[in-house]
C-alpha cells in the first residue's frame, strides 16, 4: 500500500489531498478514518459503525472527492486522522447506493482495492 504526502489543499486545488489523476477517476474514492483504525482497515477491510458496534450506520461511506473527507475531519484536527484512496471494479452493484458527492456500501463483502492513503495530523488546519 502506497503512503502518498498530503498535499496541501488550497482553494486553487479545490481543497484535495491528493494528485489530481487519482481525484479525477471515477473509479477512486476516498474515506477518512483515525489512524487508530489503520491497521484494522489494511488487514480486515471496512467495517460499518453497527458492524463496529460503535454507532448506528450500517454502510460504509467513500467521497467522490478527498476534499469532502477534509469537510467531513473539520479544522483543527483533534487526533491523527488517515485518508485512504481506494478502488471499485463498478459502482453499479446490488449494495451500493451511488449519491452525487459519496457511495454507501451496503454489503461487507463489497471491499474497495486499497491503493495508498495519506496522514491528516493532529492540529492541521486548512490555511
Amino acid at each position: 500500500m502506497q503512503r502518498w504526502e498530503l498535499i496541501r489543499p488550497t482553494e486553487e486545488n479545490g481543497f484535495c489531498l491528493f494528485a489530481k489523476d487519482l481525484e479525477d477517476n471515477p473509479k477512486v474514492l476516498f474515506h477518512a478514518t483515525p489512524k487508530r483504525h489503520f491497521d484494522s482497515i489494511a488487514n480486515s477491510g471496512f467495517l460499518s459503525a453497527v458492524e463496529l458496534g460503535s454507532g448506528e450506520l450500517s454502510s460504509v461511506s467513500y467521497a467522490k472527492r478527498s476534499s469532502s473527507c477534509l469537510a467531513r475531519i473539520g479544522n483543527g484536527v483533534k487526533e491523527d486522522y488517515v485518508v485512504f484512496a481506494v478502488e471499485f471494479d463498478s459502482l453499479e452493484q446490488q449494495g451500493i447506493k451511488d449519491n452525487p458527492s459519496d457511495i454507501h456500501v451496503y454489503r461487507n463483502e463489497i471491499q474497495p482495492r486499497i491503493l495508498g492513503y495519506c496522514e491528516i495530523l493532529k492540529g492541521f488546519r486548512v490555511s
